[in-house]
Formats: structure tokens, sequence, C-alpha cells
């Protein structure tokens, strides 16, 4: 397979969950009204341009979205990563496990924890790996649905590391608040 239809591949995989639920037709009314976070998550607001410049460490950040589908380029002098965000509220952690496996991808488990007032909050969440492209990473976690972050570092550097940077992203996109 082609670097372009993995890259394709990996797209699909990321907003097939938001395309799926985008295409309910139930009535307007059926369900509840979107909450603060559920939008700015459904906005490609999920965090400021400022905060997902920082997790990226990138010089200059470029967006680029076509919705469903969030997309920052993010330039590091020579080095460039495309950071890909998607959340779906229709489909669960493990239905998105299950459609990356089926495509080829490798998974691995993974757990966010933060310390919030003296108690341990955790996350339940995965590791998505492009086996074919090292520089291709995904975090998909539980968050009122799903979120995934995917970088892709297209200059193949060791100093962009795409799966710490997409557990970044995720670490603060979710609400981990008791």
């Amino acid at each position: 397979m082609t670097a372009l239809g993995v890259r394709s591949g990996l797209a699909v995989l990321a907003a097939a969950g938001l395309l799926t639920g985008c295409s309910d037709k139930a009535a307007p009314d059926a369900h509840p009204t979107a909450t603060p976070a559920a939008t700015s998550l459904t906005n490609c607001t999920p965090l400021t341009e400022e905060q997902i410049s920082r997790a990226a460490h990138a010089d200059t950040l470029t967006t680029r979205h076509r919705p469903p589908v969030c997309v920052w380029q993010a330039q590091r002098g020579g080095d460039e990563s495309d950071l890909t965000f998607t959340y779906t509220d229709r489909e669960s952690l493990q239905q998105t496990w299950q459609r990356a496996e089926n495509d080829g991808f490798q998974t691995e488990h993974l757990t966010i924890t933060e310390q919030i007032f003296g108690a341990t909050v955790t996350a339940t969440g995965f590791y998505i790996r492009n086996p074919r492209d090292p520089g291709d990473c995904a975090v998909a976690a539980a968050d009122n649905g799903t979120i995934v972050w995917r970088v892709q570092n297209h200059s193949h550097t060791t100093t962009a590391d795409s799966c710490a940077i997409a557990l970044q992203l995720a670490t603060l996109t979710i609400d981990l608040a008791p």
C-alpha cells in the first residue's frame, strides 16, 4: 500500500466515527442539548491553538479544518506534522479499537492518569500505530464519547515523537474532573 493510501486510510479511520455520528437521521429533539465541552469537541476547538502549538513544539501552526475532521499543520524548523482531531459521541472506545485492528493498525492499551484534589482520576484509551509508517500515531480516549488525536510526522525525524505528541494532546483534551 502506498504512503498516500495509508494516510488516506488513517484519515478515514479517524473520521469514520464522526461521519457515522453525523449521518444519524434522528429528530433534532431526540438528542440532549450539547454541553459546552461537547460543543468545543465538535466545533474543532478542543484546545486553544497555543496549547496545540506548545504540545507539538511547533514554530507555526496552520489550520485546515474540513468538518467533521479538524486538522492543524505544525512546522518545527524543517520538520512538518499534521495534527488531526476527531470526536464522536456515537461510537464507543471498543468500536474504535475494533475498527483500527480490522484495518491492520497496531493497538496498545493506555491509561491517562491525573491527580485532582488529592484523588487519582483516570481515563481509558489506546494507541493506534501504523505498522507501515513509524511517524504516524494516534491516541484514542474515552471522554463522554471517543476522541482521537492523530499525529503524522511527515519529516520522520526523531525530534517529533508522534505518539508522545498525540498522548499529550489527548491528555490536555479529555475532561478528568471528578
